[in-house]
């Protein structure tokens, strides 16, 4: 109890303080998200991110000196996860650790020590009740790109919402016994249809192959969709779009795009 009164006091205190203004000036360059927003749910971001900076553990791997911008960079991009969503900000994940490119993560059970290559080359990673690994060249690319269809972060932070709720196998509290008793069932057809399409060699699929590997990967999937194509999610899944809608409590298609992002993944 004294250490929940002791860390809603510091996050009282954390949030009084200002938003710098070069941190302001990372989210303009390279979290392209953050403009499509409405003030209200900008404010939101920049709140959540201040409370990442602080509780997480940054950590650079292969070399690379994590500074401020890849900090801010980071945290504001999870923050969109959380915009509309009840949440204690990601309390179950205690390291953020940050590589320069695309790292390789050995195969344990696969000799992989006297095998160099029996390991997988990867963007991201999330370990359940630890940490989220990133990819920074990934990171800014897809950051600053809302509608490139794709988003490291959203993916691996998506996987963390996954361990600590059950979403691709269950369902979350919606508010709503209806939407939640859809939600196990869309999400299991959804996935058996990509499953199937990927299998027989589909060209056109709107979700990527990597999705069709397990229920975690379509959901984490299916949430880079929400937020970098929503409008291809709502037009192609009406349904997945209205329960992801209802799960985060937000609407990405009302925000300022520039453009209707709707295209498959290439």
């Amino acid at each position: 109890m004294i250490f929940s009164w002791l860390r809603a006091r510091r996050r009282r205190k954390l949030l009084a303080e200002p938003f710098l203004i070069r941190w302001s000036a990372f989210l303009d360059r390279n979290v392209g998200h953050y403009a499509l927003l409405p003030r209200e749910q900008q404010a939101r971001v920049r709140d959540t991110t201040r409370i990442l900076l602080a509780e997480k553990r940054w950590l650079g791997r292969g070399g690379l000196f994590i500074n401020e911008e890849m900090r801010v960079t980071i945290a504001a991009q999870a923050a969109l996860l959380l915009l509309g969503h009840d949440h204690d900000y990601f309390a179950y994940v205690r390291d953020i650790v940050v590589f320069p490119t695309e790292f390789r993560t050995p195969v344990a059970g696969d000799d992989w020590e006297d095998d160099g290559l029996s390991d997988i080359a990867s963007a991201g990673q999330a370990v359940a009740d630890w940490a989220v690994l990133l990819a920074w060249d990934d990171v800014t690319r897809e950051g600053r790109d809302p509608a490139c269809g794709y988003n490291v972060v959203l993916h691996e932070f998506a996987h963390q919402l996954d361990f600590a709720e059950g979403l691709s196998t269950g369902a979350p509290t919606l508010g709503d016994r209806e939407l939640e008793t859809r939600w196990k069932y869309a999400m299991a057809v959804a996935y058996a249809d990509h499953r199937r399409a990927v299998k027989a060699n589909e060209l056109k699929l709107f979700f990527t192959p990597h999705a069709a590997d397990n229920e975690r990967e379509f959901f984490a999937d299916l949430t880079e969709a929400f937020y970098c194509r929503p409008f291809g999610l709502r037009t192609m899944h009406p349904e997945l779009y209205q329960l992801l809608a209802a799960y985060y409590h937000i609407d990405p298609v009302a925000w300022k795009w520039e453009k209707d992002p709707f295209h498959p993944p290439e």
